[in-house]
C-alpha cells in the first residue's frame, strides 16, 4: 500500500519546497540578521516571514512515523510556517483513516502560503489553520484529547504552549524541533524530569552537513 508521503504529487511538492527554501532562506535570513540592534522582536519576526524554517526530510518522516504508530487522530502544531511539517502530519492523518492537524501560525501571509501548499498536496481537508498568537488561538475550541503536539514556533514560547496544551495531551507525544537553541534549558529539564509525567529523549537527524537536534517526549 502506497503511503501519502510516497505519492508522487506530495514528493514532488516537498522537493520543490525544499529547493525554494535552500535558494531563498539564506538571503531572507541575512536581511533579518542585518536589522539594527534596536529592532523589536516583532520587527525581527516580520523580517523572517519569508524564511521557511522547515524541518528536514529525515525529521519529517519521523513525525509521520510517530503519528502513524500512535494512530493519532488529533495533532496540534505550533508554527505552521509554509506548511512543510504540516504536509507530513496531514499525510499521517490521511493514512490513519482520518483526523485533523490543528496548526497555528502568527503571520497570515505564511498561513496563506501553507494553505496553498496543503491544497496542492491534496491534504487540506485534514488541516485546520489558525492565525495569530498561539497562546490565544490554542486557548479554546480544542478536542478533549490531543494525540500529538509538535512545537516548532518561537523557542521562547515552547514552555508556555506546552503548559497550555498539557490538559489535552493526557497520554500523547510531544515532538520539539531545534532544541539545541539557547534558552530551552528549563523546557528540556521539565520534559526530562519523570516527576512531571514524561519520558523524553533527545535525537539528532541529518540535513546536509547539519545535524539538528530535536526532543521526543511521551506523556505517561
Amino acid at each position: 500500500m502506497e503511503t501519502s508521503i510516497a505519492n508522487p504529487k506530495v514528493k514532488n511538492l516537498l522537493a520543490n519546497l525544499y529547493k525554494d527554501a535552500a535558494d531563498n532562506d539564506p538571503i531572507n535570513r541575512k536581511a533579518a540578521m542585518e536589522l539594527p540592534e534596536t529592532a523589536t522582536r516583532d520587527e525581527f519576526y516580520s523580517a523572517m516571514r519569508g524564511v521557511y524554517m522547515a524541518i528536514g526530510p529525515e525529521f519529517g518522516h519521523l513525525l509521520y512515523t510517530m503519528a502513524r504508530s500512535a494512530k493519532a487522530k488529533t495533532i496540534v502544531e505550533f508554527g505552521t510556517s509554509f506548511g512543510v511539517s504540516t504536509i507530513y502530519l496531514a499525510a499521517a492523518m490521511k493514512d490513519n483513516g482520518g483526523g485533523k492537524v490543528i496548526t497555528t501560525e502568527f503571520h497570515s501571509e505564511k498561513a496563506e502560503r501553507a494553505k496553498k501548499n496543503l491544497t496542492e498536496a491534496g491534504l487540506a481537508d485534514f488541516v485546520e489553520f489558525r492565525v495569530g498568537d498561539a497562546l490565544k488561538t490554542l486557548k479554546a475550541d480544542l478536542p478533549q484529547n490531543v494525540d500529538m503536539l509538535f512545537l516548532d514556533g518561537p523557542k521562547g514560547m515552547y514552555m508556555d504552549v506546552l503548559k497550555l496544551m498539557e490538559p489535552q495531551v493526557r497520554s500523547g507525544i510531544i515532538a520539539s524541533d531545534n532544541t539545541d537553541h539557547q534558552g530551552l534549558e528549563e523546557f528540556l529539564a521539565y520534559l526530562r524530569n519523570s516527576e512531571n509525567g514524561y519520558i523524553s529523549s533527545p535525537i539528532h537527524t541529518r540535513r546536509g552537513d547539519r545535524h539538528p537536534a530535536h526532543e521526543v517526549s511521551l506523556k505517561i
